[in-house]
């Protein structure tokens, strides 16, 4: 009794509205919430903000976009955008800008998940293949000095992306840059973007075909001839049994047991003396340095010693902004370790920057029997050949700036023009630790300085 009392009770009956049964009514109702849910999630964001999604795209890809002179993201983002006329630019560094006026449409139904999607598309031309080229090479090298890739930390393919970039564009210029961006494959990630901007530009900035690929890989054949030093190279970067494979070659075994030794011509000169602005100067005659090919050297002087103390004292007085913006360059501590190693006699401490505003302020104070000549950083050419005629100065522990952007794999011959243009994100640093013929290869970045590094200016002919 009590059970059926409980079910009458938790029973609900609707009664009819305005004579209309429930089963009606309430169809009714739901539909209209239903459409209300619809309307305010379809229409209504259309009639409060009748905008579009604009889509540009650009080749090659990338370009950043400006809309009306604001930047609003690169080619192939959505856009957002209000209906009406809109100036759209598209921008990419080395190529020419391109403008253009669209007629975009408002959005109204389904502008929720389905919004009005308008698409431009852009033509990017360049007048200057080879400097786009040679800004992605550049960038290549600035990545090769962060390592090889993890999982968790990547670099992007710069180099192979440029040459995309610049399309059937391949000339000897570029072919050039390429040359001296390989002297910074020194990872992995690096060779296989190496590699792969080497098919993509013998193959109009496409994917490799047959042909192509066939002469890409004859090409790098007689590159890795060419160059003295490949098989090394190689067997340190590729995978285990890749590598192996190599070290087994009759190539490896007669790159590594043939040791080039570099001796200058006229070794057995005696170097001539010369006193000017303040240092005492050897002249360094003309010459070749012999190894795996030759290299003939102009003459030059070069500084006896590293500079003095006293001199570098000097330069700041009559240059302060760099004694006092750059403290790095010249702190206490700094100088305690140079006492502890030259007695006081050898200014370290400095940077690439400072080292080379020091030159240019000495080539001011030479005399007038040079004229036309001027002080400088040597290049490591310069610095090894000097070497072999003696100097003691340079069997010290410290290490000196030379002129050159340094590059980690400097037996890939590359012309002076193309190492200028990719550039590098440090400067070579020598060193001469003993009375062996062998230096030492090291390298900072310019704007660092250390107590262990010095300068030693030459002078040359003004170029």
């Amino acid at each position: 009794m009590r059970e059926k009392q409980s079910e009458t009770d938790d029973s609900v009956k609707l009664e009819p509205l305005f004579g209309i049964r429930p089963g009606v009514y309430l169809t009714v109702l739901y539909s209209a919430v239903l459409l209300l849910i619809f309307f305010f999630l379809f229409v209504f964001p259309g009639i409060r903000n009748p905008s579009a999604v604009l889509i540009v795209k650009t080749e090659p890809a990338g370009a950043a976009v400006r809309l009306n002179n604001v930047y609003m993201g690169v080619s192939g983002e959505s856009i957002p955008v209000k209906s009406g006329k809109h100036t759209v630019e598209v921008v990419m560094n080395g190529f020419e800008a391109q403008t253009a006026v669209h007629e975009i449409p408002g959005r109204v139904f389904f502008s929720l998940f389905f919004p009005r999607r308008y698409h431009a598309e852009f033509t990017l031309k360049t007048r200057n293949p080879a400097a786009v080229f040679a800004q992605a090479a550049a960038e290549f090298a600035q990545w090769s000095f962060g390592g090889e890739p993890t999982l968790s930390w990547q670099i992007p393919l710069t180099l192979s992306e440029g040459a995309y970039r610049i399309g059937p564009s391949k000339n000897a210029e570029i072919i050039e840059i390429l040359t001296a961006s390989s002297r910074f494959a020194v990872t992995r990630a690096a060779l296989r973007d190496l590699s792969r901007a080497k098919f993509i530009l013998d193959n109009n900035g496409l994917s490799p075909c047959a042909p192509s690929l066939i002469g890409s890989v004859s090409d790098i054949l007689v590159f890795l001839s060419e160059n003295h030093g490949s098989a090394e190279w190689l067997s340190s970067l590729l995978p285990p049994e890749s590598a192996s494979i190599i070290k087994k070659s009759d190539w490896y075994k007669n790159e590594t047991s043939s040791q080039s030794v570099i001796i200058p011509v006229h070794s057995g000169n005696t170097a001539r003396r010369i006193e000017a602005a303040g240092l005492t100067f050897l002249e360094i005659p003309a010459g070749t340095m012999t190894g795996v090919k030759e290299k003939g050297i102009n003459g030059f002087l070069i500084s006896e010693t590293p500079v003095s103390r006293s001199l570098f004292e000097i330069f700041l007085n009559e240059n302060p902004e760099w004694k006092g913006e750059y403290t790095d360059y010249y702190r206490d501590e700094i100088s305690v370790i140079n006492t502890e190693m030259h007695n006081g006699d050898i200014i370290t401490g400095i940077s690439w920057y400072a080292a080379r505003e020091f030159c240019k302020w000495l080539s001011k104070r030479l005399p007038s029997s040079m004229t036309g000549m001027e002080a400088r950083l040597p290049w490591e050419i310069e610095w090894e050949y000097a070497a072999m005629f003696g100097i003691k100065s340079m069997e010290n522990p410290v290490w000196e700036w030379c002129a050159d952007p340094f590059a980690p794999l400097p037996f890939i011959e590359a012309s002076a023009e193309a190492v200028q243009v990719t550039g590098s994100p440090e400067r070579s640093l020598r060193g001469r630790p003993s009375v062996s013929v062998e230096t030492t290869r090291a390298s900072l970045p310019p704007e660092f300085s250390s107590p262990f590094v010095t300068l030693r200016p030459v002078i040359s002919q003004r170029d």
